[in-house]
């Protein structure tokens, strides 16, 4: 489809709200923090409509393609990739778009993964199941471009953890959150300037 740019954009637009979801609230978990649930409530409203716009211009692109539309139903790889993908994103935006279940952090997690999941599988249904480099051609990382892409993710993990535990990136926790919950907050958290 014409539509990739768009789908590509509109993807990494949600998913990066996400990303911020799953490490606030892993990060709130890991250094026993507070959790924000009141900013990350408020940016999982935009997150579920960021996805509902992206599904409506989804169908519509398909609507428009009537070979894509039986593609999408003839129980191919390609077909139930499609489905696991699209219903995955559908089953995060009906999970956030609830007010209710915005301000809830284990939905919110939930609702993060849901939707890294499927902006992952729709990456891997561009560049590997569904990329067609031509007859008698087929395409999967090799060793080394596995291996340097899980190296890229683990000196991210690693470069986040000496950032946090070594500079004041995190906010300190109010008072009234430490009086609170002594058993919460974590000792060596380095406090903010």
């Amino acid at each position: 489809t014409q539509m990739l740019p768009i789908f590509f954009l509109l993807s990494a637009l949600f998913m990066g709200f996400a990303i911020v979801v799953f490490e606030a609230v892993l990060s709130s978990v890991g250094f026993r923090r507070p959790m924000e649930t009141d900013i990350l409530g408020r940016l999982s409203g935009i997150m579920s409509w960021v996805i509902v716009i992206y599904l409506a211009v989804r169908l519509v692109d398909l609507l428009l393609r009537p070979e894509a539309l039986a593609t999408m139903v003839d129980g191919s790889t390609f077909a139930i990739v499609f489905w696991l993908e699209n219903l995955t994103a559908l089953a995060a935006a009906v999970l956030i778009m609830p007010k209710r279940n915005r301000f809830r952090p284990h939905l919110m997690f939930l609702g993060a993964v849901l939707i890294l999941f499927s902006g992952t599988l729709y990456r891997l249904n561009c560049y590997l199941i569904g990329y067609m480099p031509g007859d008698g051609w087929a395409y999967f990382p090799s060793t080394g471009e596995i291996v340097v892409t899980l190296g890229i993710f683990s000196l991210e993990i690693m470069l986040y953890l000496i950032f946090v535990k070594k500079l004041p990136v995190l906010h300190t926790p109010h008072a009234a959150y430490v009086e609170e919950h002594p058993d919460r907050v974590q000792s060596d958290t380095p406090k903010t300037a």
